[in-house]
């Protein structure tokens, strides 16, 4: 349901400040706009798919959370499948919809605010989410944290310590 709410409100705060800085359209014809937002969602919803159904099989838990706090927490560390790349890959997914989001619309507001978007994500990820997953898993997430990006994949999958898994 949020992944459905938030380009919706993306669109919306991207039209309106386009409205009011009175910002023209991107200039990029209708049908390259329409591969590039095509190509956008494909790789935002298969790093989303990827790292949630990792969570779920491998973990054994899901990705829900609020505010630092595991509504079903994965029984352990998982740093396989899209996570020996990147921390965060449903978050990285999603900044790649709300990119497809900005070329559906044609919004330059819109490809600003990505960047903000992903700040604002790292903030609060390394805020709340972090500090839990430190609690709960102490070295190996330290570990991992220091060789796995937070939001960037890195080029080659992370290798677990031993017994980290």
């Amino acid at each position: 349901m949020l992944f459905a709410v938030l380009p919706v409100a993306f669109w919306l705060v991207s039209w309106g400040l386009d409205s009011l800085f009175r910002l023209p359209p991107l200039p990029i014809n209708r049908p390259v706009t329409l591969i590039v937002t095509g190509l956008s969602w494909s790789i935002g919803l298969f790093w989303m798919l990827w790292g949630y159904s990792t969570l779920i099989y491998v973990g054994g838990g899901s990705p829900l959370e609020a505010f630092g706090v595991a509504i079903e927490p994965t029984k352990q560390l998982v740093s396989a499948g899209p996570y020996a790349y990147v921390r965060n890959p449903m978050v990285f997914g999603f900044l790649f919809v709300l990119l497809g989001v900005a070329f559906l619309v044609g919004s330059i507001s819109g490809l600003v605010l990505v960047p903000v978007a992903g700040v604002a994500a790292a903030v609060y990820l390394r805020v709340f989410e972090e500090k839990g997953l430190v609690r709960r898993f102490g070295i190996a997430y330290e570990h991992y944290r220091e060789h796995v990006p937070l939001l960037i994949p890195r080029a080659t999958p992370y290798v677990p310590i031993e017994g980290e898994e």
